[in-house]
C-alpha cells in the first residue's frame, strides 16, 4: 500500500525540493518502523515554499489545526504549523511543518537542503539530523535513537547510541577522542552500571531541555490559541483560515520566543 506521507513529499517537491520528510515517517523510510501516525517535514524558509505546501494541502481538503500560521515570519522563530485531512479511505492524515527544527543550527538546517537532490524519490533528512530531532521529552524516542545510530559507522554510532551494550562493545576500538561521558567511562574500564547511569543522565538532560522549550512556546501562544479556537479557524477552508491566522498572529503571537 502506498505511503501517503511519501506521496505528499513527492507532491511538495514536484517543482523543486522544498520539504524534507522527518521524524516518525523518516524512521519508517529507514525501515526501523512500519508506521507512524502523522507526517513531519522540514520546510524551506521561503514564502514560495509555504505557498506550495498550502496549495497541495488545499487540494487534499486540509484544514488548519490550532498552531502558528505557515508563514516564514513565524517559522523562522521556531514555531510549527499543523494540518489535517481525511484521505479517500477516511484515514486521518496529519501534516506538521517547521523550518527551524529544535536542536539544529540554522546553518545545519540550510545544509540539509544543499545536500538534497531533486533526483531523490523521497527527500528525507539524514540520520544524524533525524537523531537530533528525536531528542525530545518523550521516552519512546530514545530506543529509536539507538536503532538509528546502528545505521552509522561505529565512531559515529558511539556519539549517538542510547544502548549501553553498544557503548561497551565499541568504546575500546572506536572511542578514542570521543568525550561523551558514557564513552569515557567505558574507555576507563567502568562497568555496565556506570555506563547505564551516564546514558540515563544524558537522556534526562535532553528531555528536560526539550520540556522547557515546549513550555516556553506554549506560554507564548496561550492568547493566540484561545482566539484561534474561539474563532474556529480549524473549521474554515484552508486559504481563508490561513489569512485569518496571519492577521490574528500579528497581534497575539510573537515571532520569536526567548
Amino acid at each position: 500500500m502506498p505511503n501517503i506521507y511519501f506521496e505528499l513529499t513527492r507532491e511538495f517537491n514536484r517543482e523543486g525540493v522544498i520539504a524534507l520528510l522527518s521524524s516518525g515517517q523518516a524512521v519508517v523510510f529507514h525501515r526501523l518502523a512500519i508506521m507512524s501516525k502523522d507526517g513531519d517535514w522540514v520546510l524551506r524558509e521561503q514564502e514560495g515554499a509555504c505557498r506550495r505546501v498550502l496549495d497541495v494541502l488545499a487540494r487534499h481538503g486540509a484544514r488548519y489545526r490550532p498552531c502558528a500560521p505557515l508563514d516564514p515570519r513565524w517559522l523562522r522563530g521556531g514555531w510549527s504549523s499543523h494540518f489535517e485531512f481525511a484521505d479517500e479511505r477516511g484515514r486521518r492524515i496529519r501534516c506538521d511543518f517547521v523550518s527551524r527544527p529544535p536542536r539544529l543550527t540554522s546553518a545545519a538546517t540550510a545544509a540539509l537542503f544543499e545536500r538534497a537532490s531533486e533526483q531523490d524519490d523521497v527527500a528525507v533528512v539524514d540520520v544524524p539530523t533525524l537523531i537530533a530531532m528525536k531528542r525530545t521529552q518523550r521516552a519512546k524516542d530514545y530506543p529509536i535513537i539507538g536503532a538509528l545510530a546502528r545505521l552509522l559507522p561505529p565512531e559515529q554510532e558511539l556519539c549517538f547510541t542510547t544502548d549501553p551494550d553498544r557503548v561497551l562493545e565499541l568504546a575500546a576500538s572506536h572511542g578514542q577522542g570521543i568525550e561523551r561521558p558514557a564513552v569515557v567511562a567505558a574507555r576507563n574500564g567502568n562497568g555496565r552500571d556506570e555506563i547505564v547511569v551516564a546514558l540515563a543522565r544524558e537522556i534526562d538532560h535532553q528531555q528536560r531541555l526539550d520540556r522547557e522549550r515546549v513550555l516556553r512556546y506554549l506560554h507564548a501562544s496561550e492568547g493566540y490559541l484561545r482566539e484561534f479556537q474561539r474563532l474556529r479557524l480549524d473549521s474554515l477552508e484552508l486559504r481563508d483560515a490561513h489569512a485569518r491566522a496571519v492577521t490574528l498572529a500579528h497581534g497575539l503571537l510573537p515571532e520569536t520566543v526567548s
